[in-house]
C-alpha cells in the first residue's frame, strides 16, 4: 500500500500512528493483514524507528498484534470474545440508560446529540474511520453521562474488544446513513424520557448485528 505520501521529522511517531489507525479503521487493511516495518517504511519515507512505535501505539489501542520474529498483523477478533463482549453489552447498556435518565435532565443528552451531528456529517462524507470513532464516543458518553464511575471502569476494561467489533461492523453496515439511523433511533428513545423504551432499544441496538458477527467470525477462524 504505497501512496507515495511522506510527512515530515517532527512528530513522526505520532503521525504515522494517527495514518495507520485510520487506514484499519476505515477497513484499507483487513483483519489479519501483516504490517512490515520495511514496506511502512518505504511507505511513509521513513526510518523504521518511528513504525515500530506507531506499532507499539497501536497494539495498545487493540488494532495490531505484534508477533515475536514475524512483525505485525492488523488484530483479529475471536468468535468467543466477541459473543462475550455483545453478551456483556447486552447486560450493561440498559443499566447505562436507566441511571442516565434518572438525573432527570433532558440536557444532559445535549452532547449526544452533538456527537449525533457528527456521525451525519462522516455518513454523508462516507468517512468509515471517522464513523468507527464517532460509534465509540457515543457509547462511551452514554455511559459518562450515566453517572456511575464503576459503569466507566467497566467499558474502559472492554475498549479493546469494543474497537475491535465496532471497526468490523462496517461489512454488515448498508452505508454510513445506516450507521447513523440506528444511533438516531437509539437517541430518539432516550429523548422520550420513557425508561422501558430506553433499555428495550439500548437491547436492540447492542444485538442489532450479532449473527452477522458471529457468523462472520464463524468462517474466519484462523488468522492469515
Amino acid at each position: 500500500m504505497n501512496d507515495g505520501s511522506r510527512i515530515t521529522f517532527a512528530g513522526l511517531g505520532g503521525e504515522v500512528t494517527d495514518r495507520l489507525r485510520e487506514d484499519i479503521l476505515a477497513g484499507r487493511y483487513k483483519d489479519g493483514d501483516h504490517l512490515t516495518e520495511r514496506d511502512l517504511a518505504e511507505r511513509f519515507g521513513l526510518s523504521r524507528g518511528p513504525i515500530r512505535d506507531a506499532l507499539r501505539q497501536l497494539q495498545g489501542e487493540g488494532l495490531v498484534q505484534l508477533i515475536p520474529r514475524r512483525g505485525a498483523r492488523v488484530a483479529t477478533l475471536s468468535k468467543i470474545d466477541a459473543a462475550q463482549v455483545i453478551e456483556i453489552r447486552q447486560a450493561l447498556e440498559p443499566v447505562a440508560v436507566r441511571f442516565l435518565l434518572a438525573h432527570g435532565d433532558p440536557g444532559r443528552l445535549a452532547a449526544l446529540n452533538d456527537i449525533l451531528r457528527q456521525m451525519q456529517k462522516a455518513a454523508e462524507d462516507n468517512d468509515w474511520a471517522a464513523l468507527v470513532t464517532i460509534d465509540m464516543d457515543f457509547h462511551e458518553t452514554v455511559y459518562r453521562l450515566a453517572g456511575s464511575p464503576l459503569l466507566m471502569r467497566t467499558w474502559e476494561s472492554l475498549r479493546v474488544p469494543l474497537l475491535q467489533t465496532f471497526r468490523m461492523h462496517r461489512q454488515f453496515y448498508e452505508s454510513g446513513a445506516h450507521v447513523y439511523q440506528t444511533h438516531r433511533h437509539f437517541f430518539d428513545a432516550l429523548a422520550s424520557g420513557d425508561l422501558s423504551r430506553a433499555e428495550q432499544a439500548a437491547r436492540e441496538h447492542v444485538v442489532d448485528l450479532r449473527d452477522d458477527l458471529l457468523e462472520h467470525l464463524d468462517h474466519h477462524a484462523e488468522p492469515r
